[in-house]
């Protein structure tokens, strides 16, 4: 039987043994051609690494990226490329779910419409070709706003994301018609929408069976009107024409008094209630405003209509499809209070009213724009889960990157150990 003193010999010819094999693996694996990308998984976090993936003589077998931004066109088209030629392509990262786009506004002094898609109470960077044009924090998952910009390239930024989108259409517009009786509320919404740029022809009744005709009497049609101003009793006589108008694709704005006629309820959103008594005697108080008009509340919402505007639980503008075209109605009373009582830009907050309810109803066919081409990526997140797919889960990549070899590891630890041992059996016999 062996004795203590020779099986520790024996040990630590052992460990030696294991320190030279350990040393001369190394040293093979140093001298040894390396293999080709195309057999190793890589990683990285960001996208500087592109070019060298790209560059060996293989694709890697998987490439991983971790993303702070969501990557650009070009990026992007890349990695569609990598994951062509072979590689297994994935991303993780909390990319904002963004888009943006616009519109014209169908307005004569012209604008954009945007519309952004943002996680809720996310601030929204909106930008032109010459700088940042606003800030808007995204609610309900969105946000919109109407820009006096004619600019060809609009940008949303949101957490370093960028989408982009450009103005591809303008808008080509006709005359507004009015319809109503002789009095305040007729003279200052023709004179509203002319302010703003507007082409007003106006049907005014003076007396039974007697108009006052501003401009050509012309058919109401969509050769010649955009859209059609119904103010009051004085419509039911043009009945008829106005529902035709709308149904072949024009635009139709309905006050309080013209809503509640008989012939003009296939335009309806809804019915007309009794006026806010309040109102009245906020007015009397203080300067008019929106907020102080007398309001006939919409009711009984059809199934189609959508609310545009409340006052409290009231709705105070609703609008409806008509087959082609759209039809507004409001509740507010005698606008022109607002623009007669109002404070000192009520003129100017009047004029831009009426022609914000105009615009959105207005038939305004539209021609492409004649602009420089310039690239546009108005869904960034979207176009790259299109192009590799969704994003995975940050745990199932957690060990992988550009220069991973846990073999190295584990035999770091077993040379260490080994030597460590040997030496300190050495010590403790007192051998050299």
């Amino acid at each position: 039987m062996p004795s203590r003193a020779e099986t520790r010999l024996r040990a630590e010819s052992v460990l030696r043994g294991i320190v030279i094999a350990v040393l001369a693996g190394l040293l093979w694996q140093s001298l040894r051609k390396q293999p080709e990308a195309g057999n190793a998984d890589v990683g990285a976090r960001g996208l500087a690494a592109l070019s060298s993936w790209t560059s060996s003589s293989s694709a890697p077998g998987r490439v991983h990226v971790q993303l702070d931004s969501a990557p650009s066109v070009l990026e992007r088209a890349w990695l569609r490329a990598l994951a062509g030629s072979g590689s297994r392509v994935t991303w993780s990262g909390d990319l904002p779910s963004l888009m943006v786009g616009s519109q014209p506004v169908a307005s004569p002094t012209g604008g954009i419409r945007a519309r952004v898609a943002a996680p809720s109470g996310s601030a929204v960077v909106i930008g032109d070709d010459v700088g940042v044009v606003d800030t808007v924090r995204a609610q309900n998952a969105g946000a919109a706003l109407l820009l006096s910009s004619d600019a060809d390239k609009l940008d949303a930024r949101v957490k370093g994301s960028v989408a982009s989108t450009s103005l591809r259409d303008s808008v080509v517009l006709h005359k507004v018609l009015v319809i109503g009786d002789a009095g305040w509320e007729s003279k200052f919404v023709v004179a509203a929408l002319e302010e703003e740029g507007w082409k007003v022809d106006a049907f005014i009744r003076v007396a039974p069976d007697v108009d006052v005709t501003q401009g050509s009497a012309a058919p109401i049609d969509t050769s010649r009107y955009s859209a059609v101003v119904a103010l009051d009793g004085a419509a039911s006589a043009y009945a008829n024409r106005i529902i035709e108008f709308a149904q072949s694709g024009g635009g139709v704005v309905l006050s309080p008094q013209a809503a509640a006629l008989d012939a003009l309820a296939p335009l309806r959103a809804g019915a007309g209630g009794g006026a806010v008594s309040e109102a009245r005697a906020i007015q009397a108080s203080g300067s008019v405003n929106l907020g102080t008009l007398a309001l006939a509340p919409i009711t009984s919402l059809r199934s189609d209509a959508i609310a545009l505007e409340k006052r409290g639980a009231a709705v105070a503008i609703a609008a409806r499809r008509i087959n082609a075209g759209r039809a507004l109605q409001f509740g507010y009373e005698d606008t022109w209070r607002w623009r007669m009582g109002g404070s000192e830009g009520a003129v100017r907050d009047h004029r831009v009213w009426w022609t914000g309810l105009v615009s959105s109803v207005a038939y305004a066919p539209r021609v492409p724009r004649q602009v420089a081409v310039t690239a546009v990526d108005e869904a960034p997140t979207a176009s790259l889960v299109a192009a590799i797919g969704p994003p995975v889960h940050e745990s199932s990549v957690a060990n992988l990157n550009n220069s991973s070899r846990p073999w190295m590891v584990w035999f770091f630890v077993l040379l260490s150990l080994a030597l460590i041992g040997e030496v300190a059996s050495r010590r403790l016999r007192g051998a050299q």
